[in-house]
């Protein structure tokens, strides 16, 4: 099993963080050349100069980049005009400045321009009619209404049902004659298939003479009420010709009422159209006064705006990306966390681990996977089954259970360390 271990000195982590600092450094400054190459175009071309600067806060040197652009020959030409054009269109419009200010130093002036017009308020409309409704025939006697009720014809279907239930018992007796005499046994499958066809047809014979019983019911039903549709016809037609009659006179009584307000309409249109009229001369004046204020200011700035050349577009091209550098402070921490845990399950299981029935006992978990065990001999079998080896682990001999072992019967005892190895808790193996 081996004598106690001692905890592994602490690695350069300040070293295995400026190693990976250094290598950072390398892929960026790497990646910042690959993503500033020389372009040229029919347009012109850009390019990319660099030089060694001090940065003033902290005294450290680095990369200062440049960026030229430069234009062809003809467009820097026009670049050299375009900007001589506006120069001389700026001044022309400096001139423009005391019409401006002569133009803006009077408020506007609303007392020349055409009054709004507004309307009057509409005349009250005529809704007085004279009221026919207490000559109106609303009411005449119905003789009742027959009742044919669902009890009517669950009386019929009753009746009819119980026609027909012997015959059905005497179909069901003859069916089952017959299939014993045929050799087939009460519940089997035939059996019971050839009584399922028998009900669903006695079933069908029970629901159509529901159905007919239905039909009887609504044939009385239509009879009856046949014979109370013409009373009630003949004196709907008495009441229809005096409430008609009544009804011409009340049309009349609304035509002439529609017609005077349909006037006053008509005129309280022609009142709006003229006061539209009104104010719209008044806002055309309004617009004429504000483009004579306006006018230099307008002309001032159409001079001073226009086309400008622009520079060109350079085309795109793929980035180069950024090469991971190596986890090198993990790889650091990693190795260490796997010595570190050697040397505690060493520690741990020294003097605490027998035979095949010693009990394993450790208050934390440590580190057991397989993949980090090598020479693996069992010794013996632990009490829950698993069992018990000597390997080699970190360079060590030592003596304990396998995690996937316990992974499989105890998984509560087993947990995954973030390096990914599996840790087993030997306290709760005691």
């Amino acid at each position: 099993m081996g004598g106690k271990a001692s905890a592994p000195p602490a690695p350069d982590y300040l070293g295995a963080a400026t190693a990976q600092a250094q290598a950072s450094e390398k892929a960026t400054n790497a990646q910042n050349y690959a993503n500033r190459p020389v372009v040229n175009t029919p347009f012109g071309s850009q390019s990319w100069d660099t030089q060694a600067v001090l940065d003033p806060a902290t005294g450290q040197k680095y990369t200062q980049w440049t960026q030229n652009t430069s234009l062809a020959p003809g467009l820097a030409d026009a670049l050299d005009y375009q900007l001589d054009t506006q120069l001389g269109r700026s001044q022309l419009a400096s001139g423009f400045m005391n019409r401006v200010q002569n133009e803006y130093k009077s408020p506007f002036d609303y007392a020349g321009l055409p009054k709004m017009a507004q309307m009057n308020a509409p005349t009250s409309l005529t809704t007085n009619t004279t009221d026919y409704t207490p000559g109106l025939n609303t009411a005449f006697q119905f003789g009742s209404v027959p009742q044919i009720d669902s009890s009517f014809r669950n009386t019929v279907a009753d009746q009819m049902m119980q026609r027909m239930q012997p015959v059905h018992d005497y179909q069901q007796r003859q069916l089952e004659t017959k299939l014993a005499n045929q050799g087939f046994t009460q519940g089997s499958e035939a059996y019971n298939r050839a009584l399922n066809e028998l009900n669903q047809r006695q079933s069908m014979e029970r629901f159509n003479a529901l159905d007919q019983s239905g039909n009887e019911a609504q044939r009385l039903f239509n009879m009856q009420m046949q014979s109370q549709n013409t009373g009630y016809n003949q004196n709907l037609g008495a009441a229809q010709f005096q409430n008609q009659a009544l009804g011409q006179a009340s049309a009349l009584d609304l035509a002439r009422m529609n017609a005077q307000n349909q006037a006053m309409q008509q005129q309280q249109g022609m009142n709006q159209t003229y006061a539209n009229y009104q104010n719209q001369l008044r806002q055309q004046a309004i617009a004429e006064q504000m483009q004579r204020r306006g006018m230099s200011l307008n002309e001032m700035n159409a001079l001073l705006s226009g086309q400008q050349v622009n520079l060109p577009q350079m085309p795109s091209f793929v980035s180069s990306g950024r090469a991971e550098t190596p986890n090198i402070l993990g790889a650091t921490q990693m190795g260490y966390d796997a010595q570190l845990g050697a040397a505690n399950a060493q520690n741990a299981l020294f003097g605490n681990l027998l035979g095949a029935g010693a009990q394993l006992g450790s208050a934390a978990f440590m580190f057991s996977d397989r993949r980090l065990k090598s020479n693996i001999r069992r010794v013996g079998t632990h009490a829950i089954g698993v069992g018990i080896y000597d390997y080699t682990m970190i360079g060590m001999p030592q003596r304990g259970v396998i995690a996937q072992e316990i992974q499989q019967v105890r998984p509560d005892l087993v947990k995954r360390h973030a390096n990914g190895f599996l840790m087993v808790d030997y306290g709760g193996l005691q």
